[in-house]
């Protein structure tokens, strides 16, 4: 017999797949929290017990798929030997798991319309400047980068895979920059490398 816990997860879990759902299939203006409801077979005060509106149930699904492009970049990426290649190694796959048109979506258009460029900036910095920093801290102590700023360091790598992803995006199908190279010439860059 299931727990308390296990069912709250679980209705947790089918209102957020039943929106999901609805979001990729009709867009954000056309899911209402009625759909939602009747899609996953709950009732309203199910939802309400897990979700005070709509934008906190995009919330939930937008930072689940963050977390989840991330994880399953870090776990598809080759492993390297050093704290650059694994960051290096992590960004290029982290552009192939964006390029599919659901994860895409979720993070560059939905995302953004429900909770705002800035919020959704926010929770998108919380998955990916802290292991940014931590493995470009490792590169440094391990004399892979020269004296940066590794929080700068962090914010501009953020930046720039963010602008790669929009660029892949756009124009599909055209060769586009190597992302590690790119990397690589940024801290070249800031350690004052030529």
């Amino acid at each position: 017999m299931p727990t308390q816990q296990e069912r709250s997860d679980a209705t947790r879990e089918a209102l957020v797949g039943a929106c999901r759902k609805l979001l990729l299939e009709q867009g954000l203006e056309a899911t209402t929290m009625a759909a939602v409801l009747a899609e996953a077979g709950l009732s309203k005060g199910a939802l309400y017990h897990h979700f005070a509106s709509k934008t906190e149930l995009v919330e939930a699904i937008y930072r689940a798929e963050s977390r989840g492009a991330i994880d399953r970049a870090l776990a598809r990426a080759e492993r390297e030997a050093s704290p650059l290649g694994e960051l290096t190694a992590m960004c290029a796959a982290w552009l192939g798991e964006i390029g599919a048109p659901e994860v895409a979506a979720i993070l560059f258009r939905i995302g953004p319309a429900a909770l705002g460029v800035e919020a959704a900036q926010r929770i998108e910095n919380a998955h990916s400047l802290a292991l940014f920093e931590d493995l470009l801290a490792r590169a440094r102590n391990a004399g892979e980068v020269g004296a940066i700023d590794v929080a700068l360091a962090a914010r501009l790598i953020n930046a720039l895979m963010a602008e790669l992803a929009l660029a892949r995006l756009r124009t599909r199908g055209t060769p586009q920059p190597d992302a590690r190279a790119l990397i690589l010439g940024l801290l070249r860059g800031m350690a004052g490398e030529a």
